[in-house]
């Protein structure tokens, strides 16, 4: 069963110690939490971007908590027996009274830096790791027929990989791994099929970091989902 999650919703323009408190609470009460980041038209009261506040939640906490971009709500609406609660986490006073409109004026808040993926950094550090997983497959005899080992086989591997992990997902996506217990099973599925590909670099010449980038610019001039993909 699916553990429920605290789910909190605001501009958080920006984020400061009073969201932080009340987040780490849920946290330390050992919840899941979801933050949804509502994505509002650029002016002196949201000057910053999602990608912007991405950044705030990645630096302050790290992957503990998972961030959505939501379209700007107006209202919450709920009917009889929703099977959740709405509940105020109440903080200190002197963190209450923390107010972004009041840190935006003053303008000594400097966001951290979105992640780049056209990062130099990035896809050196992406090269650096195919290279070692690439190196690691080798000695354990992935490549030991190298110049017959058709392409399709990892194609192939990497697909046993992804329906693994929907297997993961459809079970239960927060089951820790049989081998590596502090690890979801769907993370460490995802992580062989991530492998896989990063081996493929390496082995067949594949530049994927560039092929990333060209194919995340391309996406910026299709619509809405691409087309309004159904899933």
């Amino acid at each position: 069963m699916l553990e429920r999650s605290s789910f909190f919703i605001g501009r958080f323009q920006p984020l400061h110690d009073g969201h932080k408190t009340i987040i780490q609470t849920a946290l330390d009460e050992g919840k899941p939490v979801l933050v949804g980041l509502m994505d509002t038209e650029i002016d002196d009261a949201n000057p910053y971007t999602v990608e912007q506040r991405r950044a705030m939640f990645r630096e302050a906490f790290g992957d503990k908590v998972k961030v959505m971009r939501l379209p700007p709500i107006g209202e919450v609406c709920y009917g009889r027996n929703v099977g959740y609660g709405i509940r105020k986490i109440e903080a200190p006073r002197e963190i209450e009274a923390i107010n972004a409109t009041t840190i935006r004026v003053r303008g000594d808040y400097q966001p951290p830096e979105p992640l780049r993926f056209d990062d130099p950094d990035w896809v050196h550090e992406t090269w650096r790791v195919a290279h070692r997983v690439h190196q690691l497959a080798a000695e354990q005899g992935f490549w030991e027929d190298r110049e017959n080992r058709h392409i399709a086989i990892p194609i192939a591997l990497c697909m046993s990989e992804l329906a693994e992990a929907l297997e993961c997902a459809r079970i239960n996506p927060r089951e820790p791994d049989k081998n590596i217990q502090d690890m979801t099973g769907l993370e460490v599925q995802l992580s062989d099929a991530l492998g896989i590909l990063l081996d493929m670099m390496i082995g067949y010449g594949l530049n994927l970091p560039a092929a990333l980038l060209k194919k995340m610019e391309y996406n910026r001039t299709r619509g809405w989902m691409h087309g309004d993909k159904n899933f």
